[in-house]
Formats: structure tokens, C-alpha cells, sequence
């Protein structure tokens, strides 16, 4: 329905940034659409947009000599306490200040703790804000900052500054973290991947050339103030509690019916689902009858919408037991809260990037056996875990250690051995 609007919206106003894009993100979500398809989408977007935006710089300012830094611009909406933060933190912390100087240009639209944080970890000439400015105008900016690499970190979501890379202002641009698909555009060099989320044998396309990294293409910071982990619910609750605290659009009618069979699987079982839509109870009644059609009754489910804090979110995992992760469209930031909060989380390997982050990030924490290839895989790893108590209880107790320790979690690794 969303897509349908979407469309109508273009068709009404063709020159319209929002509708186009906002149609290119819709488009992942959908579990029926061809990954073919969908990059067809985000080229032919980009041949207008292109076209519109005018013809981007094909000489800079940039003179690389032995002696001097590498600079590097990051160009992103999303400096402020968003799930892209928790991500590009390690990049701005730990890069190295003798062979790179880094630019940062936030397209922000509030800021808060964390924008003074990332603010912190440059010098004050080198934090650029460019929200509300045209494109010409911020890519004028980074040309003259005589940026040698620009990394957009937003790709087609809200706020994204697309606009200024289509202008090549920085003779090489790549794509990473923040959007699970190709941007369409030429200007972009590269993607940043890896060969597990994007194996060399998958045949999704991509405009960009993909850069594989070593083992998992992402490096989580957890937030600074977290809750402890608490004891197993399941054992004075005397049922399980599955969970998902996804985006109600990657719950997607394939992924209700999987949820649904673990269900029927674990009949004395509960499922709590966290989303900020359930504030209306038409949505609260939309979703439980997607479940009611496969037999599951409305009173095993708790339905929650926000918390008032970052750490009340995060507290909220102590009553889930296992989580379940959507797809075809899987989660990046939620599962890695759901394991630091020592909650193991099943996730399906599908044939797109958007359905393999959970793949690698389970892979980076060596927890791989949570990864199912198949429906009915999904189904008996989720099951198995809700029948064996005393090993879920131990594995809560470890999993957060077991996250903080890996390869997810060692910015300073990442950024030396990896991303540098």
C-alpha cells in the first residue's frame, strides 16, 4: 500500500525528491520483489536524479604526496544518538591520526550527546554542519576541504545527502552502513561488505564495486550506560517469552507464518513485540490479527510501544528469552542490543544483503548455529532453545561477554587490521 502511494505521489510530482526515495527504501522491505527488480529501481532513479542534480566535478583539489594525511569526509544525517552512531563510532575513535585526517559533515537534523561526542573527535575546523544547505553549496565545501575519500553513511534514508555525492565532490566515494542496498548512483565508487552478508557467489547487482573486509563488514559501540542483564525470564515466568523489537515493515506476512509455526511449535510460549506503531490500537489490532489467521489467539502476545529512555529500551530485553529476527529484511543495530542484553536471536540466511546481516554478525560471535538456512531450520533452532532451560539460562549469562570480546566490538581492531 505504502509502494502504491509512493508511486501516486511521483506520478503527481515527478521532480519530487522524498516520493522516489522513499519508494527505493519501501522496495527492500517487500519479500516478493526480485533483487533484479530492485536495483532497477535505484538505477533508473539514478539516471534522473542525475540528470537533475548536473554534471559532477571530474578534477580536484587533492595533491597526495608521501608526506601528507589521507583525508577522509564522512558525510551522514544521523550523527546523533541513531543506530548509524553506534556504527561509525570506532571510525572517528580509533583512526589513525599520523596517516588520516578526518572530515566530518552532519546533515543532522537535531543533535544530543552523541553529536557532541562525535564533535569531540575532530578538530572544531573539521566538523562541518551542512543541514538545509544546497548541494552545490556543501560539495563546493568538501571539494575546497580537499577531501581525498568521501563516505556517505545513509544511502537512500531520511535526511540523506545523495544530492551532494552525485556531485563527485571527492575523487573517491563509497557507500557503507546505513542503507542495505545500492545507492544507483555512478558517482559512488564503492560499497563496503563482506564476503558473508555478500558472498562472491551471490548475484545481487550493485552499482558499486563491493570491498569485501575480513570476517563481519561492521563494528558495533555499545551505548556507554546499559542495564544489567537479568535472569532468564523463563524461569519465574514458567513459559517462554520470545521476542522482537523490529520495524513493524520487516515483519513481512512469510515471517508472521514462521513466527506463527514457533508458536504452535512452543504452545505454552509467549511473544512480546516492542514497536512505537502500537501507541494506535489500530495498528496493535492489524498486527495480532496477521496471527489470529494462523491460529495463534490474541492473549499470547504483549504488545509495547516506546520506552522513555535509550536504557528503558534496553532494559526491556530482561523479559525475552529468544529472539526472533525478521525477514527478508533481517536487523543490524536491534540484534546486536538484543545479544549485548544476553538474549540469543534466530535469524534466516537469505540471498541479499538485507537478509544476511544477521548471518554475519552471528558469524563475528561465533554463534553461527542460531543461523538457519531454511523455514523449517528457523523453526527447530528456535524451538530447541525454548526446550532446554538450564542451557538458555547459562548462554544469557555469557552471550554478553561473548559480544563484547569478538571482533564486533574491538574498534580498535577493526579500524587497524580492516577498515584502514
Amino acid at each position: 500500500q505504502a509502494l502504491r502511494m509512493y508511486e501516486r505521489c511521483i506520478e503527481l510530482s515527478p521532480s519530487s525528491k522524498n516520493p522516489s526515495q522513499n519508494r527505493l527504501l519501501a522496495l527492500n522491505y517487500l519479500h516478493n520483489v526480485s533483487p533484479e527488480r530492485v536495483f532497477e529501481a535505484h538505477r533508473s532513479w539514478a539516471e534522473r536524479f542525475c540528470h537533475e542534480a548536473g554534471p559532477p566535478y571530474t578534477d580536484w583539489l587533492t595533491t597526495p604526496t608521501a608526506d601528507r594525511r589521507i583525508r577522509i569526509g564522512y558525510i551522514s544525517p544521523d550523527f546523533f544518538l541513531h543506530s548509524v552512531s553506534f556504527f561509525c563510532h570506532a571510525l572517528f575513535q580509533y583512526h589513525s591520526r599520523d596517516q588520516f585526517e578526518i572530515f566530518l559533515y552532519s546533515n543532522a537534523s537535531r543533535e544530543d550527546e552523541k553529536t557532541e561526542l562525535f564533535k569531540s573527535m575532530v578538530p572544531p575546523t573539521h566538523w562541518k554542519k551542512v543541514t538545509g544547505r544546497p548541494a552545490v553549496e556543501v560539495a563546493k565545501l568538501i571539494r575546497e576541504d580537499r577531501i581525498d575519500i568521501l563516505v556517505e553513511l545513509a544511502g537512500h534514508t531520511a535526511n540523506n545527502r545523495l544530492d551532494v555525492a552525485a556531485l563527485k565532490p571527492a575523487p573517491v566515494q563509497f557507500t557503507y552502513i546505513g542503507y542495505n542496498n545500492t545507492t544507483g548512483l555512478g558517482a559512488i565508487d564503492y560499497r563496503i561488505t563482506d564476503a558473508i552478508v555478500d558472498p562472491p557467489s551471490q548475484n545481487q547487482p550493485f552499482s558499486e564495486e563491493l570491498i569485501r573486509l575480513p570476517g563481519c563488514f561492521l563494528c558495533y559501540t555499545p551505548p556507554a550506560r546499559i542495564p544489567e542483564v537479568g535472569q532468564l525470564p523463563a524461569i519465574s515466568n514458567g513459559f517462554i517469552t520470545f521476542g522482537s523489537f523490529s520495524c513493524l515493515a520487516k515483519v513481512s506476512d512469510p515471517c508472521v507464518a514462521l513466527w506463527a509455526a514457533v508458536l504452535r511449535e512452543v504452545p505454552t510460549s509467549r511473544l512480546l513485540v516492542k514497536n512505537k506503531g502500537f501507541y494506535s490500537p489500530e495498528v496493535q489490532a492489524a498486527f495480532v490479527n496477521k496471527f489470529k489467521a494462523h491460529g495463534i489467539s490474541e492473549s499470547r502476545f504483549k504488545l509495547m510501544c516506546l520506552a522513555p529512555t535509550a536504557f528503558d529500551h534496553l532494559a526491556v530485553y530482561n523479559e525475552v528469552d529468544i529472539a526472533l529476527d525478521t525477514f527478508p529484511y533481517s536487523n543490524t543495530t536491534t540484534s546486536c542490543e538484543t545479544l549485548l542484553m544476553g538474549v540469543p536471536v534466530v535469524c534466516m540466511a537469505g540471498n541479499t544483503h538485507g537478509s544476511r546481516v544477521g548471518v554475519t554478525l552471528l558469524h563475528a560471535i561465533q554463534m553461527q548455529q542460531l543461523v538457519a538456512e531454511t523455514q523449517e531450520d528457523y523453526v527447530r533452532i528456535a524451538v530447541g532453545l525454548a526446550g532446554n532451560i538450564p542451557a538458555l539460562a547459562e548462554c544469557r549469562k555469557m552471550l554478553r561477554q561473548t559480544l563484547l570480546a569478538s571482533p564486533l566490538c574491538d574498534g580498535p581492531g577493526f579500524v587497524r587490521n580492516k577498515y584502514e
